[in-house]
């Protein structure tokens, strides 16, 4: 059996990993970096925005990657004659709450003797919530329009 020691090492160095893997992948720099032939490519003014992970009209499905990531969802359609795609990306807002649990039973000591037990548990919480926070809509393969939406309010 793996001693305490080991167990909390491992999981602060399992930690440790993973939030440095969230902060590295997640940025325009990182992208940028990993496709600099595709950032410089782009016209001036989209390479200033994509570096800020700011977008535009006009911006190609590249440049909108570059700025903001992979989308959460993508989805596709037929309106006005037209082909459009929308990208959804999605982030996670904190709710936090107080869980606070009573304990009662009745049990018994190693004599057989009958005992009454009463207890309480308390435990601050944290849950992470999905919402949507932003959409670009794509007509003819280049940005149409796009919005930022806020977290909601619980």
């Amino acid at each position: 059996m793996p001693s305490l020691k080991h167990v909390f090492t491992s999981f602060a160095t399992a930690t440790g990993a993973l939030l440095l893997a969230n902060c590295t992948m997640g940025t325009p720099q990182s992208r940028i970096d990993g496709n600099y032939s595709l950032y410089e490519s782009l016209p001036a003014k989209q390479q200033e925005l994509v570096s800020q992970g700011r977008i535009a009209k006009g911006m190609s499905k590249s440049a909108v990657f570059l700025a903001l990531g992979n989308p959460s969802r993508k989805s596709e359609g037929f309106r006005d004659d037209t082909h459009f795609e929308r990208w959804d990306y999605t982030r996670l807002k904190p709710r936090y709450y107080n869980f606070f649990q009573t304990i009662y039973g009745h049990g018994s000591n190693h004599r057989g003797h009958g005992r009454h037990y009463h207890d309480f548990a308390f435990a601050p919480t944290i849950e992470y919530a999905p919402y949507r926070s932003a959409s670009v809509l794509f007509l003819r393969k280049v940005v149409d329009s796009w919005e930022r939406l806020g977290p909601p309010r619980y």
